[in-house]
């Protein structure tokens, strides 16, 4: 298992606030994908993933804080995308490669949207999984979430 620690994001700096996970348990996540939005005193950042593999696990919770070193999630780096998360976790099973293949959308339930635009969707109570990207290669934009919100 590869832990996920929240490290040094500034001088001084040595607890920061979980704004928002990008993932859930049982999501496959590539390396570098961004995992979770933390806040400290002077700046948002993204923590992302160190190696690819299945997330088991979500230490610390949106909405909570952790201090540097702290374990935040954990990876792991056999877990392979579509695989079962462990016995237990609430999450419905990762859509199967074949029912994503004709949406163009990746095969994770993960979607690629700024945070800006997540917390947007979350406000309007809007799934990104069902919302039909309008922008730039399919990219999910603004209109695409308030017209799937019905605003």
């Amino acid at each position: 298992m590869i832990e996920v620690r929240l490290p040094q994001l500034a001088e001084g700096v040595d607890e920061s606030l979980m704004v928002l996970w990008f993932v859930s348990v049982g999501d496959f996540v590539e390396k570098g994908e961004p995992l979770v939005e933390v806040q400290t005193e002077k700046a948002v950042s993204e923590i992302t993933a160190e190696s690819s593999g299945t997330i088991q696990k979500i230490a610390v919770q949106r909405g909570d804080s952790a201090k540097v070193g702290d374990v935040l999630a954990t990876i792991d780096p056999d877990g392979t995308p579509g695989s079962q998360a462990a016995a237990g976790d609430e999450s419905p099973a990762p859509k199967a490669v074949t029912e994503t293949a004709d949406t163009g959308q990746e095969p994770s339930s993960f979607v690629r949207v700024s945070p800006r635009l997540r917390r947007l969707a979350k406000d309007l109570g809007v799934n990104l999984d069902t919302v039909k990207g309008s922008g730039p290669n399919g990219s999910i934009t603004e209109e695409d979430i308030r017209d799937e919100s019905g605003l």
